[in-house]
């Protein structure tokens, strides 16, 4: 028998009905509701129908955030429960997804999911370093992103912040996820929940991320010192070739089994090694960037401008 758990608000911004969708509206329990959170009424997801207990919300266009932000901003004013869930629409869940949770937030205040991202093409490159720098700080709750909140899966309640300044927030930042962590100021790592989430290997979307990540790492705390640790990388990859590349793919391996991850990327590690500055350095020097049809310029972690809108 599942536990039982009070009513939760699921928000997850998405222009198009998607498998995730489905899932999370299969596990929606008595009280609950899923919030179905689009831009505009063209839309696909804006004229469904949906299932008992989720709801199709239109936010409009962002100005001044990014629409992700924006999203979550509208969706946190008219969600009605007391706890909250976020989450995105492009990963399959488990049948016990939204429980699992849930429940990790009850018994540890707030919690998030621990992504890890893979893909195929040029991003195959960049998969193994991106666990090094993000996915396993996350998994271990250390360095820059320890403590954070993932937007692909947190969950928090209305005791745990201030609802109203998170929402006037959003609608100034690009990372929703980044201000929510902000306001949190730390959430448990449900090391369970380590979740796989499909990106573009296009060399255009990988640069693109590239930027993304690494501009709102810098905005926020600077990013120099990723770039000298990149360096440091070259350099011992250049003077001490055999052993840099043997001992790179051995570490790599074993963060990847600690992790549950099992990828052939991982023998991409000294070859992937050579990208490390110049992908933590391309959030020092690249202001404009594209997301999810849109193109954005990040001048400041509250500074941000929508250059073109999606077509």
């Amino acid at each position: 028998m599942p536990v039982d758990r009070d009513p939760v608000s699921v928000l997850v911004p998405t222009p198009e009905w998607t498998p995730a969708c489905e899932d999370l509206a299969g596990q929606l329990r008595a009280g609950d509701e899923l919030l179905v959170i689009c831009d505009s009424a063209s839309d696909p997801v804006a004229g469904r129908g949906t299932p008992a207990g989720v709801e199709v919300l239109v936010a409009g266009e962002p100005a001044g955030c990014s629409g992700k932000a924006n999203a979550m901003a509208y969706g946190m004013e008219r969600a009605e429960n007391d706890r909250f869930v976020w989450t995105d629409a492009d990963f399959r869940r488990d049948d016990d997804w939204l429980d699992e949770l849930v429940s990790a937030g009850r018994a540890h205040g707030p919690a998030t999911a621990i992504p890890y991202f893979y893909g195929d093409g040029w991003w195959r490159l960049v998969e193994a370093w991106t666990v090094v720098f993000s996915t396993l700080p996350f998994y271990l709750g250390v360095g820059n992103w320890g403590g954070n909140a993932w937007g692909g899966g947190v969950t928090f309640t209305r005791e745990d912040l201030e609802v109203g300044e998170l929402i006037d927030d959003l609608r100034t930042v690009l990372s929703d996820d980044g201000l929510l962590s902000q306001h949190l100021g730390g959430t448990h790592p449900v090391r369970s929940m380590v979740t796989p989430v499909e990106v573009s290997g296009a060399l255009g979307d990988v640069a693109n991320r590239a930027i993304r990540f690494n501009r709102l790492t810098h905005v926020h705390e600077g990013h120099y010192a990723t770039v000298a640790v990149g360096v440091v990388l070259v350099a011992a990859a250049v003077l001490a070739t055999l052993p840099t590349a043997l001992g790179s793919t051995a570490l790599l391996a074993v963060i990847y089994r600690l992790l549950g991850i099992e990828r052939r990327t991982v023998l991409l590690a000294f070859p992937g090694m050579f990208a490390v500055p110049f992908g933590a350095a391309s959030g020092i020097v690249c202001r404009e960037f594209e997301w999810a049809g849109r193109r954005y310029r990040v001048d400041g972690e509250h500074e941000v401008e929508v250059v073109s809108g999606r077509a």
